[in-house]
């Protein structure tokens, strides 16, 4: 069995059909939400970000749950059940596996998400400063919160353990970053730095009414935080794939 066939096969698992033929039309279906918030005048800035914000964006949010099933339920699956021990034994090394199962799960939701995005708004006209920091802004966090994932799974070994981890760690991030960056916003505070990694929404939000460069500095800030701890989260989850005892 060559590399080329293992790689299919995990493919396979995880793309069966109407997977694909399901998904992408949806994505593309999903950015009619973006026409649907712009306005003309002043208020256009504010209704795109509206427009990007995960949940209301329908192509991101396929996106992310999509990375989710893979993770917990096809990887955390056959580490539940023990079946994992098959696919360690194919003619692959195991950080081979853990590069293609991460590609497969992670990456290629991600890359079906970026195309349709750029398309869309290619071919609205829209591919402009405002669209490429929501972007950027979306990668780092898809990026952060699959890495919390994939490490929970890793570490927990079971998929309703995991599930409920990884919802409550995304979910408290997301909703206290949130309110916290709101408030820190409202008094100004250099805190901002510091907690914008945990939602830049609010920030970027108020960066659309008055484009403030601090305001910006704060989004960048936090980008490199989430890039920055996906990547620690990633190193961390591969060692522990490595050290699976089979």
């Amino acid at each position: 069995m060559s590399q080329l066939q293992v790689l299919k096969i995990l493919f396979k698992e995880r793309y069966k059909d109407p997977t694909l033929q399901l998904m992408i039309p949806t994505m593309i279906v999903g950015y009619i939400f973006i026409p649907a918030f712009l306005e003309k005048g002043d208020f256009q800035p504010y209704s795109l970000v509206i427009s990007f914000i995960p949940v209301i964006s329908l192509s991101e949010t396929i996106a992310f749950s999509l990375a989710l099933r893979n993770i917990i339920f096809v990887l955390g699956d056959h580490l539940t059940n023990g079946s994992i021990v098959s696919f360690l034994m194919m003619p692959v090394k195991r950080i081979t596996f853990f590069f293609y199962s991460y590609f497969l799960d992670v990456v290629l939701p991600y890359l079906f998400w970026v195309v349709t995005n750029y398309f869309y708004l290619a071919d609205i006209g829209y591919i402009n400063s405002l669209t490429n920091l929501l972007s950027i802004t979306y990668t780092a966090g898809y990026f952060f919160s699959t890495s919390v994932i994939l490490f929970l799974t890793l570490l927990l070994k079971s998929n309703g353990a995991s599930t409920l981890a990884s919802i409550f760690a995304l979910g408290s991030i997301f909703l206290v970053g949130g309110f916290g960056n709101y408030s820190l916003i409202q008094s100004n505070s250099p805190a901002l730095s510091i907690t914008s990694f945990m939602n830049p929404y609010p920030i970027i939000l108020a960066y659309s009414f008055k484009p403030f460069p601090a305001l910006l500095s704060f989004i960048y800030d936090g980008i490199a935080v989430d890039f920055s701890l996906a990547l620690i989260l990633f190193l961390i989850s591969l060692f522990l794939f490595i050290r699976i005892e089979v």
